[in-house]
């Protein structure tokens, strides 16, 4: 079979399941964030593909990551 390309999918739904009863999500069980990743939730961050961030593409999950990594460190040096 000649292809020009191959398009590989993990799924479609976020594994949210460990945070259900911690964090807030959305109709489609995704966690919902603010635009630094941060939960709601004291000290609880999240990115990539388990939140409600529109577009599940790899260097936007990075991307997101980076962004609630440095809210998770600015959180943390607060908390001294």
């Amino acid at each position: 079979l000649k292809v020009d390309g191959v398009f590989i999918e993990v799924g479609l739904s976020p594994n949210s399941d460990l945070v259900l009863d911690l964090v807030s999500t959305n109709q489609r069980g995704e966690v919902v964030v603010d635009e630094m990743g941060d939960t709601g939730v004291r000290g609880v961050f999240a990115a990539g593909d388990v939140t409600a961030t529109k577009d599940k593409q790899i260097v936007i999950a990075a991307g997101e990551g980076a962004k609630a990594a440095l809210a998770a460190f600015d959180y943390l040096i607060t908390q001294r």
